[in-house]
């Protein structure tokens, strides 16, 4: 059998202009996560990565901590189904107020309405400019998953880690699990920073390990957003 690892970024600025870079917080939670990455060391470890610049750092500082000299591959099908600010902005829409710059309200109202948002977007009700739909994204990350542990060329035993978002992590998961489409958003309230999530598998079989898992973080590194 082989093994997926999918890591969830470091805790990004969510609220800041632009979200895409990783917090101190989610620095420290990268290293940790590269510390617990060390039992594979002497392994046949390869290294994925989405192309956002949370999953560049959040990649370069596992390695750095888990003393790991990999070269790192990035692949686009990891990309996330939206920025946070693209996603507080669409959220302007439904509650008619700013969420963003020097009258944004409170975190605690902010993340509601994220929230809302997302919930709209996987329903239909709203669009991400330039961005998939939910049906989209959804067979998008099938495609990626389908592909990589139906890879007749993998050798058995391989060891993949890809660094990502939580969307196309909870996307993983409901293919494995066979899911219905409506249990992704409540999967993705849950998933911590740098969290892991474990799939086995072998060509054309799949099963979950480990979903969510943060026992590597010590409590004050652990973060949902």
């Amino acid at each position: 059998m082989s093994t997926l690892i999918l890591i969830r970024h470091g805790q990004a600025a969510f609220g800041a202009d632009n979200y895409d870079q990783l917090t101190g917080l989610g620095r420290a939670q990268a290293a940790a996560t590269g510390r617990w990455l060390q039992r594979y060391r002497g392994k046949s470890l390869t290294l994925l990565h989405g192309p956002r610049q949370r999953h560049i750092e959040t990649a370069r500082e596992i390695l750095r901590a888990a003393q790991l000299m990999l070269d790192p591959q990035q692949q686009a099908e990891l990309d996330e189904f939206g920025e946070g600010e693209e996603i507080l902005s669409a959220a302007e829409q439904l509650c008619g107020h700013p969420l963003l710059g020097p009258d944004a309200p409170q975190r605690r109202v902010q993340l509601q309405q994220y929230d809302r948002a997302i919930s709209a977007w996987t329903e239909g009700r709203l669009d991400f400019p330039g961005r998939l739909s939910y049906a989209e994204f959804r067979r998008a990350a099938a495609g990626w998953l389908r592909g990589l542990t139906t890879d007749p060329g993998l050798p058995g035993g391989s060891r993949i880690v890809a660094v990502t978002s939580a969307g196309v992590i909870c996307a993983a998961v409901c293919e494995v699990l066979g899911l219905a489409s409506t249990a992704w958003h409540p999967l993705l309230r849950g998933l911590q920073n740098a969290s892991i999530t474990e799939i086995a598998f072998t060509t054309g079989r799949c099963g979950l390990r480990s979903f969510n898992a943060a026992g590597h973080l010590p409590a004050e590194l652990e973060s949902g957003i």
